[in-house]
C-alpha cells in the first residue's frame, strides 16, 4: 500500500466516522480586541508607561484596528484548517488524486515531488469545492429543529369522517411530509349555528392538543 492509497483510505474512514458520530465542530474563532487587552495590561501606576500607551492609541487607531483584523483573519484561517473533518477531506482528496496521477502512464515519468505537489493541490481543491460544500448542507439538514404538531395551528386539513350531531369526528392533514390523522371537535360557535362538517371538507386546525391527539377546527366550506 502506497502513501495515496493509504491516505485515502484513512480520510475515508475518518469522514465516515465523523459522520456516523455526528461531530461536525465548528470553528468560529471570536474577535478579540488586542489595543484593549495591551491597555489593560499596564499597572495604574506607572502614569509614563499608561500615557505613552494611550498616545500610541490616539495616533494610530486605524493601523491597530487594520493589524488586528489581519491577525484574526489569519487566526479564522489557521483554525480552520486544524479542523478534524478538513483534515480528513484534505487527506482524502490527497489521496484520491494521488491514485489518479500515479495511475496515469503520462504521469509514470514525473518527479515523485511533482506527483506529490499536485495531489496536495488537489486535496485543498476538492475540500474546498467538493467535501466542504456538502459537509456543510448535511449538518444544516441534521441540525434543522424538527416542528411540533402544534405548529399546524391555522392549516388546513381535510376531514375524513362526517362529523356527528355532536360535532366530532375525523381529520387529516400533511405535516412534515407525513399524513397525520386527529380526533376533531367543531368550533362551539359553527356547531351552535348548524353548520354541518362532511368527508372530504376542507377544515382550519383552530386548536391543537398535541397530548391526547385532538385537535378544534372550523369549516372552510
Amino acid at each position: 500500500m502506497n502513501v495515496y492509497m493509504f491516505a485515502a483510505a484513512f480520510g475515508l474512514l475518518g469522514l465516515m466516522v465523523m459522520a456516523a458520530l455526528g461531530l461536525a465542530h465548528g470553528h468560529s474563532p471570536g474577535g478579540r480586541q488586542h489595543g484593549g487587552n495591551q491597555s489593560g495590561g499596564h499597572p495604574a501606576g506607572d502614569s509614563h508607561i499608561g500615557t505613552h500607551g494611550r498616545h500610541a492609541s490616539a495616533a494610530h487607531p486605524h493601523a491597530a484596528h487594520q493589524h488586528a483584523g489581519i491577525g484574526e483573519s489569519w487566526l479564522g484561517t489557521l483554525m480552520l484548517m486544524t479542523s478534524p473533518r478538513v483534515v480528513f477531506s484534505v487527506v482524502l482528496g490527497f489521496g484520491l488524486v494521488g491514485l489518479l496521477l500515479t495511475g496515469v502512464t503520462a504521469s509514470a515519468t514525473w518527479p515523485a515531488v511533482v506527483v506529490f505537489v499536485l495531489a496536495a493541490v488537489g486535496g485543498l481543491a476538492f475540500e474546498r469545492w467538493l467535501t466542504g460544500p456538502y459537509w456543510n448542507a448535511l449538518m444544516t439538514f441534521q441540525s434543522r429543529p424538527a416542528r411540533s404538531l402544534g405548529s399546524a395551528v391555522m392549516s388546513a386539513g381535510q376531514a375524513v369522517t362526517d362529523f356527528d350531531r355532536s360535532g366530532n369526528g375525523l381529520v387529516q392533514l400533511e405535516f412534515e411530509g407525513e399524513i397525520r390523522q386527529l380526533l376533531a371537535l367543531q368550533t362551539p360557535a359553527e356547531h351552535t349555528r348548524g353548520v354541518r362538517i362532511k368527508r372530504g371538507d376542507r377544515v382550519r386546525l383552530e386548536a391543537i392538543d398535541e397530548e391526547r391527539n385532538r385537535c378544534t377546527v372550523s369549516s372552510l366550506g
